[in-house]
């Protein structure tokens, strides 16, 4: 399976660009990492993505692997199934237990008015441990604190399996240490075969996760291996301060250490 985008650009106003001429694939077991600074516009780059916004100009398909093509605007339904989507905020006004609202996630693979089974369940409670949650899961999804409510969204995105994964920020609001699980959780679903398509703010976890990279900066995406992507001139650009990408032999990658931000 391949995600594809073609020479998107997409407007508010219909007028000046948010950004364009973006162009980039994930496929089968990829990672790619998406990174820009406040109000680039990654999330709306996402919702394109997943045809929740329609882009100005461009394309965008699934290609599956018997050269099926589906479309995001034309076929909905069987491009939306394909997907799993964690978006940066999310209603948790209901008060849904933890596990019924993972189990949710089954949705596509239910008839109208089907309740979960005892499969749907079994996985939901697998991925559940996964998560960390499992000890949480009869707790409304109202009572939990933001980084519980994001790591139940994960989950629920999971449960669908879908052959592709958008997630916007998936660490935001969480502890360190849960921020460790999810990243690794994200290397997990690569190895079983999952693509994961993630925006953050962190470029230590784009480049630990490695893969592909795409910069959000001068108003378009700059796409390529993440380790040649991301360099300090770049972070530089786009966070406007003294970034440097060190070698740490005991972490055996390249990590960033912040300066002085520019006045």
């Amino acid at each position: 399976m391949k995600l594809v985008a073609q020479d998107l650009s997409f407007s508010y106003d219909g007028a000046s660009a948010l950004w364009e001429h973006v162009s980039l694939s994930v496929t089968t077991g990829e990672i790619f990492s998406i990174l820009g600074a406040n109000g680039a516009g990654k999330s709306t780059l996402l919702r394109c993505l997943i045809g929740f916004l329609s882009p100005r100009s461009g394309r965008v398909w699934i290609e599956d692997d018997d050269g099926t093509v589906y479309d995001a605007q034309d076929d909905a339904r069987a491009f939306a199934k394909r997907i799993g989507y964690v978006p940066q905020m999310q209603n948790t006004s209901y008060s849904f237990t933890v596990r019924d609202y993972v189990v949710m996630g089954r949705a596509p693979y239910l008839r109208t008015f089907q309740k979960p089974g005892a499969k749907d369940y079994a996985l939901t409670d697998e991925v559940l441990h996964e998560m960390n949650i499992y000890d949480i899961r009869e707790r409304a999804i109202n009572t939990l604190s933001g980084g519980q409510q994001r790591q139940a969204a994960i989950a629920r995105a999971i449960v669908q399996q879908p052959q592709l994964i958008l997630m916007d920020e998936p660490t935001n609001h969480l502890d360190y240490g849960n921020q460790f699980r999810v990243v690794e959780m994200i290397r997990r679903l690569s190895k079983r075969g999952m693509a994961v398509l993630l925006t953050t703010h962190l470029p230590d976890q784009a480049i630990y996760l490695g893969g592909q990279a795409g910069i959000m900066t001068q108003n378009t995406l700059i796409v390529g291996n993440a380790h040649d992507v991301i360099t300090e001139e770049r972070l530089r650009e786009l966070y406007h301060m003294n970034v440097q990408m060190v070698y740490v032999p005991e972490a055996g990658r390249k990590l960033c250490i912040p300066g002085e931000p520019e006045s």
